[in-house]
């Protein structure tokens, strides 16, 4: 029975309305890859995604200076490498001049060469600035992670001040000097071992910061891949689930559209009744 008095086509275009709707939903999923995008899609899921947001960007910021620590130990223990070579062919420069009955100009020559090419390194092992080497207050880096409502980890490394060409470090200050043919003596070898000595323990210290540098950093990364799946089964959109629905609301849209079409041919039929 159709009623001229009240349409027919009421539902049908209730209907439709709906599926345009639901439609629209879906295609903005597929197209932004995400069930909710905004607070307004679901202001409590939203809410918690932009949390871990925010942690995730803090802790990458935390990494970058955990990293330009770590390059500046890094750089430290290498430079400290070289120079432990160096003072290896002092050592056997010296042994070589006094076994030889003294040292020569050319020794002391070749001797104020190494002595240069030591400093330059020391000189040079600088990233971002800062020299471990020649620094004169401690490398300090504090990691706090909040891994509960008012608990906190806190991970901190040092590396201890330790200029190692001051004259305070008396084991650099004597063999890192301007040394004269009279210096290269059988005394200079026991010099040469003492800082020897001096350079493995910075070096062990610096290579046991870079360590837990490492450490901290494998610890980030893994933290943050942790988040990136939480804020993604929040957010993200099962878009094979909604290429599914996408198709079923296309076909509901066209029958809603058949039904609205049929529902308007029928009150046209009735006008015709009276003509």
């Amino acid at each position: 029975m159709v009623s001229v008095n009240t349409s027919s086509t009421g539902v049908a275009s209730a209907a439709l309305r709906m599926i345009n709707a639901q439609l629209a939903t879906t295609q903005n999923r597929i197209a932004t890859g995400y069930k909710v995008n905004s607070a307004a899609d679901n202001a409590s899921v939203w809410a918690t995604a932009t949390k871990i947001r925010s942690d995730k960007t803090a802790s990458e910021a935390l990494k970058s200076s955990i990293s330009t620590a770590k390059a500046q130990a890094d750089a430290g223990s290498a430079a400290l490498d070289e120079v432990s070579k160096i003072l290896t062919d002092m050592k056997t420069l010296t042994i070589s001049a006094v076994a030889a009955g003294g040292a020569t100009d050319a020794d002391a020559n070749k001797m104020t060469t190494l002595v240069n090419q030591a400093k330059a390194i020391i000189n040079g092992a600088s990233i971002g600035g800062k020299n471990v080497l020649l620094d004169t207050t401690n490398n300090n880096v504090s990691v706090n992670l909040n891994v509960a409502e008012g608990v906190s980890t806190n991970m901190t490394a040092s590396i201890t001040a330790s200029d190692v060409l001051s004259a305070s470090n008396a084991s650099f200050k004597d063999v890192l000097t301007s040394l004269a043919k009279a210096d290269i003596v059988a005394g200079l070898v026991t010099k040469i071992d003492t800082a020897q000595t001096e350079v493995g323990k910075i070096s062990a210290t610096l290579t046991g910061f870079s360590a837990q540098m490492d450490s901290s950093l494998s610890f980030i990364d893994k933290l943050n891949d942790i988040r990136d799946t939480a804020i993604g089964g929040l957010v993200d959109a099962d878009l094979e689930k909604e290429s599914a629905k996408l198709n079923a609301l296309q076909v509901k849209q066209q029958l809603a559209y058949q039904a609205l079409s049929i529902g308007n041919s029928a009150q046209q039929n009735i006008l015709r009744l009276f003509q």
